[in-house]
């Protein structure tokens, strides 16, 4: 790789040859330190913790998730330089801005206009905007460290992105895009389940009495949007961020109704109508630049999620695992996703079967939940 990592993810291995069939008994050999291992990182009641201590405790918990991150810039560095294509710490710096403003347009609240009606997001303070991203790295398990080499990386991705999208911003493309922002829309709030195990408890809690915020909260497996009670930007019909099965759903649902369970590829959606907003009285004429600018964004962030699924499918033929902790956690993953797969595929057997309410789309590749637009890059790719 291209960056060093931690001394944890390096093995070596002693090999020693035999020159004969009776070699003489030789002392075990012992492992080999170094000042860096042995190197204090805290001490208790007069008892050294080492960084030897340490290092594996950490490798066991996040060794994998950081690694395939840091798989993932070599990719991208490396894919970058055959452009060529330079990225400069200001381009980070402008991820960052960029990264913060969609968080914050996710989490923003709608009144009954369809308007914001949290701060905008230009007016949050430094701390604010902290104090916002510290709650999501902390729900993805994230940390501050791992964070900036993804933005890192969508910098890059951004980079060779825009070139290929310029062609397509035509008028027709933007006014497309009006028409899905200014049409009429709706704001509902969604639970993600697993199985239908998991929304059939989802059901039994909400027939308990309990507040379809507090089981989203509780249950719901999207957990950017979990602590708004499974609040979704509102969106119209022609709104190409979510499935065509879920939209239906949702614009057929009367104020205050929960939907049956909804299945898209592997997940199962319930969903909650707050409210519908009028369409907006609005001339395309008056908003061309901003559409323009909201078209530009979601069509980069489009292209860059395609090349960050292929990093990932890169990392699936070349990565290489010599350590063996590491190894056998990636195995466990690998292994997860197949009986995902499997899991999926028995599921809708059953659901056919059963003839249960729940909408069985055709397979369309989307492995991850229909929301929004992912505010922050998530370190998913190569996962």
């Amino acid at each position: 790789m291209s960056r060093k990592f931690s001394a944890i993810f390096v093995a070596l291995l002693a090999l020693q040859a035999c020159h004969s069939e009776a070699p003489p008994a030789v002392e075990p050999a012992q492992p080999v330190t170094s000042a860096f291992d042995d190197e204090v990182v805290a001490t208790v009641r007069g008892d050294r913790i080492t960084r030897k201590d340490l290092e594996p405790v950490l490798e066991e918990g996040y060794g994998l998730n950081v690694l395939l991150t840091l798989v993932q810039r070599d990719l991208v560095e490396q894919e970058a330089a055959k452009q060529p294509v330079v990225v400069t710490p200001a381009d980070v710096i402008n991820e960052r801005t960029i990264t913060m403003k969609n968080l914050v347009r996710q989490t923003e609240a709608l009144d009954s206009s369809g308007q914001p009606t949290t701060e905008p997001t230009d007016n949050l303070s430094t701390d604010q905007q902290n104090q916002l991203l510290d709650q999501l790295l902390q729900q993805q398990h994230v940390s501050r460290a791992e964070f900036n080499v993804i933005l890192e990386v969508n910098a890059y991705l951004r980079k060779l992105a825009e070139p290929k999208i310029i062609a397509k911003l035509t008028d027709d493309a933007v006014r497309q895009q009006f028409n899905v922002m200014y049409g009429e829309k709706v704001l509902v709030h969604y639970i993600v389940c697993n199985n239908m195990a998991e929304a059939s408890e989802v059901h039994h809690d909400l027939a308990a009495g309990k507040s379809f915020d507090d089981v989203a909260r509780a249950r719901s497996l999207d957990r950017r949007t979990a602590y708004t009670g499974g609040e979704l930007p509102a969106f119209t019909l022609q709104d190409n961020r979510f499935p065509p099965e879920f939209k239906q759903v949702a614009f057929e649902l009367k104020k205050g109704e929960v939907s049956d369970p909804v299945q898209v590829e592997k997940f199962i959606y319930i969903i909650k109508l707050i409210d519908r907003i009028p369409p907006a009285h609005a001339r395309f004429e008056d908003y061309r630049d901003s559409v323009k600018k909201e078209l530009y964004e979601s069509t980069v962030q489009a292209a860059m999620k395609v090349m960050r699924d292929n990093l990932g499918r890169m990392a699936l033929d070349s990565l290489t695992i010599r350590d063996p902790i590491l190894e056998k956690q990636w195995a466990d993953k690998m292994n997860q996703k197949n009986g995902q797969v499997k899991d999926s595929e028995e599921l809708r057997k059953e659901l056919d079967s059963q003839h249960a309410p729940a909408t069985i789309p055709s397979t369309t590749g989307q492995d991850h939940p229909p929301a929004a637009p992912a505010t922050s890059p998530a370190p998913d790719a190569a996962r």
